[in-house]
């Protein structure tokens, strides 16, 4: 028999210590006695460590991004009681706590549990929080109850509660129709509906699935892997495609334990039969009537594109009205008064989108205007969506152990530069900006036109006057990778590196880069199309020719050549 490999330290922990913690008694230790080992866990009930040493993190689960009122009100409620009055909206429709002392984690845990809201499951190598499209259940659009299928895999007991030991994050995506709103290129899982007619005329609605998306330091696209699951087998290939997480994924290497390499190593076709070996062990009848693929994932693009306010389908006369979030936070005040404008004007219910804004549902169209004369006089935005003043980004080394670049101050310089400029957001249209403090892509820098990773660069400073380089300071600056393209839509396109950049020169990059577009685009061509034409390559010879901005060389330029090999190594093995 071979020797078997030793665990790794994660997994041992992960066998070794139940991560369903009693915060209430862990809040009555020590912080010192408590372990790195068990620390780490916390991760299964939301929980993270924050940079900052005795403060925690704390991440609710809002499967699909949809809270009432009084949910919403009990969140700003509590970030004010224990968050220092803060709060943050993330790129997966959630919210998440900050400055959380050791003794009073489990008094957001349980104050938001009692309303329905849950952490389990918000971190660690479990399947996370289930997105959806911010305007699922009310969208013209939509085609299916996105909803119903959102909620039938965040509370699948095989899903929540069994597959709690994966290699990694398994992340899923359910979308109303076939356009790029749920992000599903994106996920481990993809799923939205389409709609056909039978030879007996019988309209029939089925689901597509997609599988291994996923960001981080190597992006990967969504493929393909069925054209057609009837609904009722959602769930069964859902779970199945967990299980081939579970069973195929690194568990020696965490950077390539994620489902998107298992597809990307297996291509489509073996990782199909795979899904359906496993769901032939586990019993499931029907697999003939799924159908398999044999294209690539046509998305359409987002059918919204600036509007402030979106009719409902339904024929109630009612409206969404969306709202900016600059940078992702609110206070808890803030928090609070939202949700009483939700229960004051609409129904009580709020969304969080998946570029961390609000809406607010079910506002009857004669009331809107009074709704926005509100929010206007609070000093809350409700034009610019999808264009240039909606920018992305993550907290950076504010908070993040993990950030190399202060994203939160490059954001305030872009804002201010650009968000107040009306005239540029009206040449240039649709553009999303993405900021992200390290390789990891939480703000998804990755998918957005333009995007910016942070890094750390050589600094070589001295004083060389008659050739001495006595005193000459040697180390590093903070900084940015740039680049441009990304999208969500058709079969999905990873951004390509344009150019390295310091901080100081974010706003003339990004500057530079409309100019070029606006000089140089083609009728009816938006930037993303423009920069995909060019080429990561040819805009960045462009932009460095235009602007005198320093060619940066990156502190880990050997590790990024390594990951762009073998990122072409899985694109080969498709």
């Amino acid at each position: 028999m071979p020797a078997q490999m030793e665990l790794t330290q994660v997994e041992r922990d992960k066998l070794d210590i139940n991560p369903d913690f009693d915060f209430a008694a862990i809040g009555k230790r020590d912080l010192d006695a408590l372990t790195p080992n068990e620390i780490a866990m916390f991760k299964w009930s939301g929980v993270y460590h924050q940079l900052q040493r005795g403060y925690f993190m704390i991440r609710l689960r809002i499967p699909g991004g949809l809270l009432t009122s009084a949910q919403l009100a009990r969140a700003g409620e509590l970030a004010t009681a224990y968050g220092q009055d803060h709060l943050c909206i993330t790129t997966r429709q959630t919210l998440q706590y900050h400055w959380i002392r050791l003794a009073d984690i489990h008094k957001i845990i349980d104050g938001m549990k009692e309303l329905g809201i849950i952490t389990r499951n918000a971190c660690g190598d479990v399947c996370r929080n289930v997105v959806s499209c911010s305007l699922q259940g009310v969208c013209p659009h939509e085609i299916a109850d996105t909803g119903d299928v959102v909620m039938a895999l965040a509370d699948d007991p095989v899903l929540r509660d069994q597959q709690r030991n994966l290699p990694r994050k398994h992340k899923i995506s359910v979308s109303g129709c076939a356009s790029s709103c749920g992000q599903a290129l994106m996920n481990c899982q993809g799923w939205y509906p389409v709609k056909r007619t039978d030879t007996d005329g019988t309209a029939k609605i089925g689901w597509v699935l997609t599988a291994g998306g996923g960001l981080g330091a190597l992006p990967h696209m969504g493929k393909l892997i069925f054209s057609w699951v009837p609904a009722d087998l959602v769930v069964p290939v859902a779970r199945a495609v967990v299980e081939s997480h579970n069973r195929y994924g690194n568990r020696r290497v965490r950077k390539y334990a994620r489902l998107k390499i298992v597809v990307a190593e297996m291509g489509v076709e073996t990782y199909r039969q795979r899904l359906l070996e496993i769901m032939r062990e586990s019993g499931v009848t029907g697999l003939d009537r799924l159908e398999a693929a044999d294209a690539p994932p046509a998305l359409a693009p987002i059918p919204y594109a600036g509007q402030a306010v979106i009719p409902q389908r339904g024929g109630q006369d009612l409206c969404t009205v969306r709202v900016i979030i600059p940078r992702s936070e609110i206070s808890g005040d803030d928090a609070v008064r939202f949700a009483g404008w939700a229960a004051e004007f609409g129904s009580g219910t709020v969304a969080l989108s998946n570029r961390q804004n609000l809406e607010i549902r079910d506002v009857p169209a004669s009331r809107v205007a009074a709704l926005q004369a509100r929010l206007h006089e609070a000093g809350w935005r409700t034009e610019g969506f999808e264009l240039l003043p909606d920018i992305v980004a993550c907290v950076g080394t504010t908070l993040c152990n993990l950030a190399v670049s202060d994203t939160p101050a490059v954001y305030r310089h872009l804002t201010e530069a650009f968000a107040t400029d009306m005239e540029l957001t009206a040449a240039v249209g649709p553009l999303r900006i993405n900021m992200n403090g390290c390789p990891n892509s939480c703000a998804q820098h990755w998918i957005a036109d333009i995007g910016l990773r942070g890094r750390r660069f050589r600094n070589d400073k001295g004083d060389s006057q008659n050739g001495n380089e006595k005193g000459s300071e040697k180390g590093s600056e903070e900084g940015f990778a740039l680049f441009a393209g990304g999208r969500l839509d058709a079969a999905g396109h990873v951004g390509e590196h344009v150019i390295d950049i310091a901080s100081t020169d974010a706003v003339p990059a990004v500057r530079g880069l409309l100019a070029l577009y606006l000089e140089e685009r083609s009728q009816g061509e938006t930037f993303g199309d423009y920069a995909r034409r060019l080429g990561g390559c040819q805009l960045g010879q462009k932009l460095a020719a235009a602007l005198d901005i320093a060619r940066h060389e990156p502190l880990n330029q050997r590790n990024t050549r390594l990951q762009q090999s073998l990122m072409n190594v899985f694109e080969e093995a498709k």
